[in-house]
């Protein structure tokens, strides 16, 4: 990859950020997915994408782009967060307890481990 692509990829995503401030989402996450076939290891693309479709309730796709991401940087932590975060709200609470014990292995901070309380309990007012 050349640096022309690097420079494209940032513009993109500066496009993107303007789409997003104007309500735009379509136009949003068209410009995220150029800045990523330009960039594929552009991270906060991901997660940028990943809150995109989080808001449209997709937190299916939010996920799977965020498992993306970790391909390219399996070591950042907010990453397996918000992967927790998402899997959670869709009700995947397995899945969402498994990333939040990834994040904590990476970085065992209160938050991470705050969120793996509370989905521990959902799962198991679920079960009931």
């Amino acid at each position: 990859m050349d640096g022309y692509q690097y420079i494209e990829a940032d513009d993109y995503y500066d496009m993107a950020m303007g789409w997003l401030k104007g309500k735009n989402r379509q136009k949003a996450e068209e410009c995220l997915l150029k800045t990523l076939d330009l960039n594929p290891c552009f991270i906060h693309a991901y997660i940028d994408l990943a809150g995109l479709y989080a808001r449209t309730d997709r937190y299916k796709d939010a996920v799977h782009v965020l498992k993306k991401a970790t391909q390219h940087d399996p070591s950042f932590d907010r990453l397996h967060y918000l992967m927790a975060k998402y899997a959670c709200r869709n009700g995947d609470y397995v899945n969402a307890g498994i990333f939040i014990g990834r994040a904590i292995d990476l970085n065992p901070r209160d938050l991470y481990l705050s969120v793996k309380d509370a989905i521990d309990q959902k799962y198991r007012s679920r079960r009931r």
